[in-house]
């Protein structure tokens, strides 16, 4: 039971080494192939303390001696209580570094892609005055033929911007506030897309550090099959050794008992001999 403990605490330092190095490394950018690494890590090391304290719970509750069971039942409440806690800190480690990470995502998506809607939707004056002065024709010219004729630009990709402008009630075919750039659309769909890939990859990191937890259980699993193979396995040579000394025994309590018989014979024919000669 002793060992358990010693290995329960070594197992809780661990852990608590293993969640500042998971905010050291989310603070620090460092590269997500590394913090999914240390994710799936933390996992397998909360299964496995978690598996530790159960079997002393178990242990300490089969102990016969009441003061140190009662001692024992103590670290027992203990132990989970620094569990509840370090679970609670990686929940937060967690979830702020998330946060931080999609911030930064974000703040480093959002400069190159208007910079990039800024080049190519640079205004040109020499079209913009040619445009108005064709719409003014145009309206001037045949109110019906411009009411009839509709744009029929369809954009073949998500991304694809529908220059053409909607009539506003003044006819001039400015931007109004029911029909924004196109750019902007242009960023939020990126923006989603993503916030989905990040999505994505968490539920694969999660994936993973599910599969780490599973191995770690296959392995303390074997451990302790092959601990109770080594357990039955002495359990049987004891009981063949008993087996071989009974069987030695009842032996032997045939030799001596065949002796007592002879030895009885023996004694009865000289007192005949003993009480002939001498009587």
């Amino acid at each position: 039971m002793n060992a358990l403990y010693t290995h329960a605490l070594r197992q809780s330092t661990s852990l608590q080494s293993d969640l500042a190095a998971l905010e050291l490394a989310y603070t620090s950018q460092t590269q997500h192939a590394q913090i999914a690494q240390l994710t799936g890590q933390i996992t397998a090391s909360f299964a496995a303390l978690d598996r530790t304290i159960d079997d002393y719970d178990h242990m300490a509750r089969r102990e016969i001696v009441e003061v140190k069971r009662d001692k024992a039942l103590a670290r027992v409440t203990r132990f989970r209580e620094d569990y509840s806690a370090l679970r609670k800190q990686y929940d937060q480690v967690k979830a702020v570094g998330s946060a931080a990470k999609a911030n930064l995502d974000r703040s480093s998506l959002l400069p190159s892609t208007s910079a990039s809607t800024s080049s190519s939707y640079s205004p040109n004056p020499t079209t913009s005055s040619t445009a108005q002065t064709s719409s003014l024709s145009s309206s001037l010219g045949a109110p019906a033929q411009r009411l009839n004729r509709q744009p029929s630009l369809v954009p073949e990709s998500p991304f694809s911007i529908n220059m053409a402008p909607s009539p506003s009630s003044d006819g001039s075919g400015r931007w109004t506030t029911n029909n924004p750039p196109g750019y902007d659309l242009r960023t939020n769909r990126a923006l989603d897309e993503h916030d989905r890939f990040g999505g994505i990859n968490s539920s694969l990191d999660g994936f993973l550090a599910q599969g780490q937890a599973v191995m770690g259980n296959l392995a303390n699993q074997r451990d302790l099959l092959k601990g109770t193979q080594r357990r039955l396995l002495s359990a049987a040579n004891t009981l063949g050794l008993s087996r071989e000394t009974i069987t030695f025994i009842e032996r032997r309590t045939k030799a001596d008992y065949y002796i007592l018989l002879g030895g009885g014979a023996f004694t009865l024919v000289c007192f005949y001999f003993i009480l002939k000669y001498f009587g």
